[in-house]
């Protein structure tokens, strides 16, 4: 398939700012956004996402060998403990206080042709940047679509539209890459994430490890 021929899958963040209303929502506001959470460790950064009162997932890969996990929360570092992990699915539970943020809820039907997506992360682990794109396919049990990823933005949120709100789809693993003139170049209207499905069985998987 041409999206697994000529593409290489790196690691990833996102950046294109978003104004538009597609299937019913608008946008992700301040409240959607407050979900979305910096992960620092060592030497890493990456993003991730409010699931739960005191739950952040993550990507696996993005606190891998990482003792020392902090998450930032309401612009304070607050440090946090792996509750659970799935290497191969890339992604990763974390306990933490998340404060009274609003957790964002799980989408709960698979992405209908060219539905609107939005990537939210903390490129370069900096600033939160949100990229607008398009459903492209599934495949290799993974979600591609053209929202903008860059670094820093693994284990932050893929969202769309659901019942008129906005809902987590995926967690953002990787951007797209192509090779030109022997160099890997990254491009901008392709990104992955893990499905919905994995996701939801992870989470319930994890759950039993909160208790």
């Amino acid at each position: 398939m041409p999206l697994t021929t000529r593409l290489l899958w790196c690691l990833l963040a996102l950046l294109v700012p978003l104004t538009a209303h597609a299937g019913g929502c608008r946008a992700p506001d301040s409240r959607i956004k407050s979900g979305i959470v910096k992960i620092e460790g060592d030497s890493i950064a990456g993003s991730g996402v409010v699931i739960a009162p005191g739950l952040v997932l993550t990507a696996a890969h993005v606190i891998e060998g990482v003792d020392d996990i902090d998450v930032v929360v309401q612009r304070r570092a607050r440090e946090a403990r792996v509750v659970s992990r799935d290497r191969r699915i890339d992604l990763a539970l974390l306990a933490v206080d998340t404060r009274d943020i609003k957790p964002l809820p799980l989408r709960n039907r698979p992405l209908g042709e060219r539905s609107t997506v939005w990537a939210l992360g903390y490129a370069f682990g900096k600033r939160l940047e949100s990229g607008r794109g398009r459903f492209r396919t599934e495949a290799n049990r993974l979600i591609y679509s053209s929202a903008p990823v860059n670094f820093g933005q693994s284990g932050g949120g893929l969202l769309s539209c659901e019942n008129g709100r906005l809902v987590l789809t995926g967690i953002i693993r990787a951007f797209g890459a192509e090779r030109k003139n022997g160099k890997l170049v990254r491009r901008d209207d392709i990104s992955v994430a893990t499905r919905p499905d994995d996701t939801r069985r992870f989470i319930s998987t994890a759950s039993l490890f909160t208790n």
